[in-house]
């Protein structure tokens, strides 16, 4: 459906969170960050007592579309924040957090929100999320993990980690890219 379509649907029922969070998701998907954001808020909010997933993953596109526009640093941190004090128990957050803190070169606590998040990556509750987040699975918070444990002195960790996802993860060409650049660390 159209922007035009969801946004008439939205007329005739304006607190289904269901309905704010397709909305949102055609605004993002033709680059109107702002109006996306604004949506995902609303669906946030309007899903809070009774869609715990579109809440979740509202917040988590929130982050990304205001991350989308540059220099909302705060606010991203804020959403992603707020994401993990509403269902802790769940990877994606956390990995959006480590590759933050990786981006900023913020090692340690890049190494920490990886290690928290491959607590809950293989959560037999897990439910698949509503929408993509950037988040394609363990070997994500398994990469940020071995890039930080790089800078924090944890070197053989590293290689050994970067060497298993090379070894035994199905991943994403920048991903495989990313193992193989950082191996040359240790030739």
């Amino acid at each position: 459906m159209s922007v035009k379509e969801f946004a008439l649907k939205l007329a005739e029922n304006p607190n289904d969170p269901q309905i704010n969070f397709d909305l949102a998701s055609a605004y993002e998907e033709g680059l109107q960050y702002a109006s996306a954001a604004g949506f995902y808020l609303r669906a946030a909010e309007h899903g809070y007592q009774t869609h715990p997933l579109i809440t979740y993953t509202s917040l988590l596109k929130m982050a990304l579309c205001w991350n989308a526009q540059g220099d909302r640093n705060r606010t991203v941190y804020n959403n992603i924040m707020q994401a993990i004090a509403y269902l802790p128990n769940r990877p994606e957050a956390y990995f959006l957090l480590s590759r933050i803190k990786e981006r900023n070169k913020e090692y340690q606590e890049c190494y920490t929100y990886a290690e928290l998040g491959l607590l809950f990556a293989t959560n037999a509750f897990n439910q698949p999320l509503p929408g993509y987040v950037e988040y394609n699975g363990t070997y994500c918070l398994l990469f940020e993990k071995a890039v930080a444990g790089w800078w924090i002195g944890r070197k053989d960790e590293s290689k050994t980690l970067f060497q298993h996802l090379l070894d035994d993860h199905k991943m994403a060409e920048e991903y495989v890219n990313g193992c193989l650049n950082n191996m040359k660390l240790f030739i």
